[in-house]
């Protein structure tokens, strides 16, 4: 009778294990409300940056996620920030995607305001809300903004240029 009884909490204490393992590898999402991207500038002073802007709902972002991985894996010390336009009830969508892309180690972020429309002006006063959106953001922060998807090419140069 007590050998069952050892083999259940074994049982239990492997999916509690695993359990803690999966939410420890789990995706942290600041919530990006007024004030956010002021604050990343700070907290990014004198280092280069990449600002992915995407959402769940974005075919083509999504399809840009294995190239953004790739990129981070090649090259790990880009200052990539991934932030995410859906509203904070799409935070676990927001959580398997990053995570199926091993995107859930870079400083990513989710509008959490109720006016998106605000955090896109503080964002950029000239973008009106199409993802993908990327900007690249030398030492000094002088950046260079694309709307639509950024062929490879195009990634790795301005990586390049704003890394050197």
């Amino acid at each position: 009778m007590r050998l069952p009884k050892i083999l259940i909490s074994f049982f239990l204490l492997s999916l509690y294990g695993i359990s803690l393992s999966a939410n420890a590898e789990q995706a942290q999402l600041k919530h990006f409300a007024s004030g956010s991207y002021q604050q990343l500038l700070k907290q990014y002073a004198d280092k280069p940056i990449v600002v992915m802007i995407w959402s769940i709902h974005c075919t083509t972002c999504l399809e840009k996620m294995p190239l953004l991985s790739e990129l981070r894996k090649n090259k790990p010390d880009i200052n990539l920030i991934m932030i995410a336009t859906d509203d904070v009830s799409a935070t676990n969508q927001v959580r398997s995607i990053l995570n199926e892309n091993k995107l859930d180690q870079v400083d990513n972020w989710i509008f959490a305001d109720a006016n998106p429309q605000k955090l896109r002006y503080e964002i950029d006063p000239k973008w009106y809300g199409e993802v993908p959106r990327t900007y690249f953001l030398d030492k000094d922060h002088q950046r260079v903004g694309i709307s639509g998807s950024v062929p490879r090419e195009t990634m790795e140069t301005m990586i390049r240029e704003i890394f050197n």
